[in-house]
């Protein structure tokens, strides 16, 4: 299916670049710039990754975390141990912390500018947070299940967190009284992280399948396997903006995307081959050459070219013979893009640097 197969295109580690991720436990994304934030628990930081790809470090000396991160009104949040800290987005320093009585804060989410809600997996509590005065309070004492990612539903304003152990439930909380209610018994084991896409769907990772499920809203039909071959998902993050599922995979150290709008790039009937792509110089700042080893050339190819978090870029200027074709790339912004080449059923998809 068309984000399966995105997904893997897009499970890249960052060995290229300066940092690497070691432990990747949660993402959390930046529409305003494009950028991710990594909590990598292996190196205690937080990371920056670029719309390029490239990854750096925002923020260090996490030595309980990072785990959950949430980002409100430019500030990053982050679990460490029993403690939030908060980051300024504009230079990494920091600028909130809040100590609760939990021992292991895990997921966390917020409810407008004014409270964040942050699970505590080994007390099985959910604790509330007061952003302006600093402080906390324990909102629901006991979860009865083992609680972990967690994720505000604004249309039935309500919070709705996934359960650890096998039989995974998935529970929504009442803003108003604190009551429990369960949604759906699964047969997932060990979920992590949860997000919700633009239509209330819900996405849930879990180490048992290694595997992300979509459930409709009303959690009433099956769970539909939306993301596969995982290496124990953690935190996932869902861009609003772009309709990109990111998941951190804690067991490989990779960060996966899968894209699920409705615009390309679509691999929807479309097998992947290998046309013998090669592309110079790369990076480019200028002009891109794309040639191929087949004998028939780009005879009736189709060019597209996307962002790495699956944005598709505005059509441009090309020189196109049989066995060559020529962008101009100086109007794109600095970054990692891919290329994709399509000829009937069939396509091929190469990566290139602009810079």
């Amino acid at each position: 299916m068309r984000f399966q197969l995105f997904a893997l295109l897009f499970a890249l580690p960052s060995l290229a670049f300066s940092q690497n991720y070691s432990g990747p436990e949660s993402v959390e994304g930046d529409t305003l710039t494009g950028n991710y934030y990594v909590g990598n628990t292996g190196s205690e930081q937080i990371l920056r990754r670029l719309p390029s790809g490239d990854l750096e470090t925002f923020a260090t000396g996490i030595s309980n975390g990072p785990y959950g991160l949430e980002l409100v009104d430019g500030v990053l949040y982050a679990c460490n141990g029993g403690e939030v800290r908060g980051f300024s987005l504009a230079d990494g320093s920091q600028v909130f912390s809040v100590q609760t009585d939990a021992s292991f804060l895990n997921g966390i989410t917020h409810v407008g500018s004014d409270f964040l809600y942050a699970t505590d997996f080994s007390g099985k509590k959910i604790y509330k947070i007061d952003i302006a005065m600093q402080a906390s309070e324990v909102f629901v004492a006991q979860t009865i299940s083992t609680p972990n990612g967690i994720v505000y539903d604004l249309a039935n304003d309500r919070l709705v967190f996934v359960s650890w152990g096998s039989s995974a439930k998935i529970v929504a909380v009442s803003l108003t009284d604190a009551s429990l209610t369960t949604l759906v018994t699964t047969n997932l084991s060990n979920i992590d992280g949860v997000a919700m896409d633009g239509a209330g769907n819900y996405y849930v990772a879990s180490w048992g399948a290694n595997a992300v499920h979509r459930f409709e809203l009303t959690f009433t039909e099956a769970p539909e396997m939306v993301m596969s071959g995982l290496n124990k998902p953690a935190d996932i993050y869902y861009n609003l903006k772009t309709d990109t599922l990111a998941v951190p995979n804690s067991g490989d150290n990779t960060v996966s995307f899968a894209f699920f709008g409705e615009e390309p790039p679509s691999f929807v009937g479309a097998e992947l081959v290998d046309f013998q792509l090669k592309v110079f110089p790369n990076p480019t700042s200028q002009t891109l050459t794309v040639t191929t080893g087949q004998i028939d050339g780009f005879q009736t190819a189709s060019f597209q070219i996307c962002t790495m978090d699956g944005v598709l870029m505005p059509a441009i200027q090309s020189k196109l013979n049989n066995q060559q074709v020529e962008f101009e790339m100086a109007q794109f912004p600095k970054g990692s893009y891919l290329l994709k080449v399509s000829r009937n059923d069939n396509f091929d998809v190469v990566q290139f640097m602009k810079n």
